[in-house]
């Protein structure tokens, strides 16, 4: 392989790398106005996926980065609550 095959191969990467990226966070700004929409449903959603991946013991890295995605729109809406005028 040549480099600039190589070079080629990385700017084709870097840019699938952005789309997926991008598609990411269109999905984690879909779920937070779902979440702000209705917080109740969606944390007993998120409750009952947690539930689902705990019995089918799927790793905890991927439990992990649901927890700080989940948590981000949590905290906004426990401020809020508590936020006195």
């Amino acid at each position: 392989m040549n480099y600039s095959h190589a070079l080629a191969e990385r700017r084709r990467a870097v840019a699938a790398c952005r789309a997926a990226r991008g598609e990411l966070r269109d999905a984690v700004d879909d779920a937070i106005g779902a979440y702000q929409a209705h917080p109740l449903p969606a944390l007993v959603g998120a409750a009952g996926v947690g539930f689902v991946l705990a019995q089918l013991r799927v790793g905890s890295g991927l439990v992990r980065t649901g927890m700080r995605i989940a948590s981000g729109p949590a905290w906004t809406l426990v401020r809020q609550y508590l936020w006195v005028p």
